[in-house]
Formats: structure tokens, sequence, C-alpha cells
């Protein structure tokens, strides 16, 4: 089991990002994260310091989302070069997230008074767009922070999928989630806290 269970670890460091941008604003306590995935779902999370998530999932237009991977592909050169630069912690912080298909995942943070290119300017507007017609819509999210998954356990993630958990693996102190994918051949691993933080809700058995 121990075995199996670093196997699958290791394989949960290989898989690939499933979302395209992330834009994490963090201030005052508040924490509020827009996420743009691959398959064309736009989520938005929001969370007081001592508050239960609340969330809002749309699908895009094919448009949206085609717009949306241009401005990341053309302003990911621009950002890779200030990844690098490095910025002193600071109260108020905006965290950039971007994940072109072929590309390393790059992550940039810097002060929520400042934009520090101009590529991140252009980023942070198609997003700003993007929340505020998300924050017209209000969806509930289920609180599972106590959730202790077992197998046959069904859940919808952020992105729409659905998951059924197939295996509970634990080595040491690590619980690792092997889950299916929808109704294919398709299945991940995640850990509990990773499962408990992209899932929506449960859904029956």
């Amino acid at each position: 089991m121990i075995v199996a269970a670093v196997i699958a670890l290791a394989a949960v460091a290989a898989t690939p990002p499933t979302y395209l941008v992330e834009r994490v604003v963090t201030r005052n306590g508040t924490s509020t994260r827009l996420s743009v995935f691959r398959n064309g779902v736009a989520v938005l999370a929001r969370k007081g310091a001592d508050e239960t998530p609340g969330i809002v999932r749309q699908p895009l237009s094919e448009i949206e989302v085609q717009v949306l991977t241009q401005v990341v592909e053309e302003c990911y050169p621009d950002l890779e070069r200030f990844a690098g630069t490095g910025q002193a912690p600071v109260e108020g912080t905006v965290e950039l997230r971007l994940a072109p298909a072929g590309r390393e995942i790059l992550s940039i943070q810097y002060p929520v008074t400042a934009v520090p290119t101009v590529a991140a300017s252009r980023l942070m507007q198609a997003l700003d767009g993007l929340e505020a017609r998300l924050t017209r819509t209000n969806v509930t999210r289920e609180d599972l922070r106590d959730w202790e998954p077992k197998i046959g356990d069904r859940a919808e993630l952020e992105d729409g999928r659905t998951v059924e958990v197939l295996d509970v693996l634990t080595a040491n102190d690590t619980v690792l989630i092997r889950a299916q994918v929808g109704e294919g051949p398709a299945s991940i691993f995640l850990s509990v806290d990773e499962l408990r933080r992209l899932a929506l809700r449960r859904v029956g058995r």
C-alpha cells in the first residue's frame, strides 16, 4: 500500500494543471480566486477569514476561451521576465498563475496597489471583465472541510467534472484519493485536502 501511495504521489506531481490562468487576490483577511479551466469553465471563489467560500461557476463561450487563451499566451513572455525579480511581502497581494499549453507553469506575485508590467495590466483587464460578469451569478458551495471521502463517494468539481472515489490510499500521514473522472476510464490522484478544495458539492451515488 505504501509503495502504491508513493507511486501515486509521483503521478500527482507529473499531472498537468487543469487551469489556463488563475488570479488570487488576498487583502484584509479575504481572498478572491478567479480560475479559467482548460475545458472552458470559469470559476470565481470568494472566502473571508471565517467564512465558507462562496463560489460561482459558468461555462465560457468558444470565443471567450479563444480570446483569453490568446491574451495569456501573448502576455506570458513579458511576465516570465518579471517573475525572476522577486517581490517583498506586503499586506495585499495579487498572484497570477499562467499555464498555457506547452509552457511551464508561471506564477508571479505583486502588491494590489501596483501593476508591474503592461502585460500584467492587459491580463488584469481581461480578468476584471470576466469577474464582473461572474459576480452577477450566485451559487452556494457545500462546506466539505470535514468530509472524509470513502470508496463510492461522488463529487462535482469546480470545473464541472464529476468524480467518483475509487481508492483511498494512506502512507504515513498522507491520504491520497484515486478518483474516476466522469463515466470514462480516466482516473486522477488527489490529496484529500485538494479534493475538498476542488469539490463544489457531493452528489448521489
